[in-house]
């Protein structure tokens, strides 16, 4: 019988994403084929420490299971602990877990991980650098204009000039780095805009504003196959609970509706996947990648953002992308590891 390849899994973690981490990071130990791999879930708390979650470990390892203790250690150095993980599997969101920050201390002990490595991470975490190279690259991304906190309480005034002149209202507010939309407001004009940014600027130093689009929000996963890209169909995302795809509505139930694959026309469906694709290869990313995008009214698709480690609760849309396309979470989960090893 064949050795079985030992995967941690990886979530938590300290960002505002934490708990829809552990519920990706559940799910992912779960779906993971236990005929061909030694699973070992580890959380990070809020304070990065790297915890062994053994009940947890025993539940998904009925049979055969490892002696392992409560103090087990993910990382000790590089030449032990590869001598027990073969692979580590990121399931973390946002703030340490997708900015290129765990992909840089993986890479310093030489373990392999899976997914975006640390510049493809860092840079489509945050919306700046990411919307400058979609730009450079001539994919359609709404204007922005971004300021730091010491720059808002500076130059109030000349910000909010710049952002009548280059953006107008209503527009969106947003901090760079984060994900999950958690942070966003749509502000229809200048005194909402102050008071949006007076809020959230408390929590989060970096925020841009940016053009709004009417239209209808869509997104389209990509995932490697032996080195090939391939897209999933579409998925036009319809909010239940609010203006837009806000952190309630993604991950509340009844939140959104999916719609997959998505009810634009076929070409659209096709050029949503191509604007997926080129998204996925400047970045640089690797293994898996969602890219977020809007169908404007006037029919011009912008694309928003790129997820490097899209979402795999029960409502997620990744991996129910994946199975309209006959490729079932298990499955799933081989791609993703097998892209990385």
């Amino acid at each position: 019988m064949p050795k079985k390849l030992s995967v941690s899994v990886l979530m938590g973690g300290p960002s505002a994403e934490r708990k829809i981490s552990l519920i990706t990071g559940k799910a992912i130990c779960r779906g993971l084929d236990k005929k061909k791999y030694e699973i070992l879930p580890f959380e990070i708390d809020q304070k990065r420490k790297i915890l062994f979650d053994k009940k947890f470990y025993h539940q998904l390892n009925s049979v055969g299971a490892l002696k392992l203790s409560d103090e087990t250690k993910l990382m000790k150095s590089g030449e032990e602990a590869n001598k027990k993980i073969d692979v580590v599997f990121i399931a973390l969101h946002g703030t340490f877990g997708e900015d290129g920050s765990l992909q840089g201390l993986l890479e310093s002990l030489d373990i392999p991980y899976t997914g975006s490595r640390v510049l493809a991470s860092a840079l489509a975490m945050n919306k700046v650098f990411s919307g400058q190279i979609y730009e450079h690259n001539g994919l359609p991304h709404p204007k922005f204009e971004h300021f730091k906190k010491d720059e808002w309480k500076n130059n109030q005034p000349k910000f909010l000039a710049v952002v009548k002149k280059n953006i107008s209202y209503p527009c969106v507010l947003k901090p760079v780095d984060q994900g999950s939309a958690v942070g966003v407001s749509i502000v229809k004009n200048e005194n909402e805009l102050i008071k949006a940014v007076n809020k959230t600027i408390k929590k989060f130093p970096w925020l841009m504003a940016q053009k709004f689009i009417r239209g209808k929000e869509a997104t389209c996963g990509i995932i490697e196959k032996r080195g090939e890209l391939i897209a999933f169909p579409p998925t036009h995302i319809l909010p239940n609970l609010g203006e837009f795809y806000d952190y309630k509505s993604k991950y509340a139930a009844g939140g959104s509706t999916h719609i997959c694959p998505a009810d634009f026309s076929a070409k659209v469906n096709k050029e949503i996947q191509e604007l997926a694709k080129k998204a996925h290869k400047i970045l640089d990313c690797r293994g898996m990648s969602r890219t977020d995008m809007f169908v404007a009214d006037d029919g011009k698709i912008y694309v928003i953002e790129t997820n490097t480690i899209p979402g795999m609760t029960p409502a997620s849309l990744f991996p129910e992308a994946a199975a309209k396309m006959g490729i079932s979470f298990p499955e799933m989960l081989d791609l993703i590891i097998e892209a990385s090893i």
